[in-house]
């Protein structure tokens, strides 16, 4: 996005989503040594193939972009209000009830495990194991 809120008309990529969609000739077609075809028929094909490829984009875009982009925004929309309105709060609920559930579980151990393993530690410290 531009500074104004509108699109970069320029940079239509800033964040390189899509680098890996670079396409050109050269990255399709490759005749190897000892196989070559006319330099004209090569470069009909480079003309055909780029002119194909761009008239064809488009006209995609300019009939898909809008349905596209509607349809993208409602999905990111939606997604945004489960965030918001129902994943947050719900993870928020759960720390709170498991901060308790934690807090109760700590304070069972402390009172019933700690002092019986201690006295278990305190009653086995005295045995001592000699070789006979």
């Amino acid at each position: 996005m531009g500074e104004d809120g509108r699109p970069d008309l320029i940079n239509r990529d800033p964040n390189n989503l899509n680098g890996s969609l670079t396409v050109a000739f050269e990255d399709i077609f490759g005749e190897p040594d000892g196989v070559h075809s006319p330099d004209c028929a090569y470069k009909c094909g480079f003309m055909c193939y780029e002119g194909a490829k761009s008239i064809c984009y488009k006209i995609i875009t300019v009939l898909c972009t809008w349905l596209y982009g509607f349809c993208w925004g409602c999905q990111f929309a939606y997604v945004t209000c489960c965030y918001i309105w129902m994943f947050t709060p719900t993870i928020r609920m759960l720390k709170l009830v498991c901060g308790t559930c934690q807090s109760i579980y700590a304070t069972c151990v402390e009172c019933c495990l700690v002092p019986l393993c201690s006295s278990c530690g305190t009653l086995f410290s005295n045995i001592k194991v000699t070789q006979s």
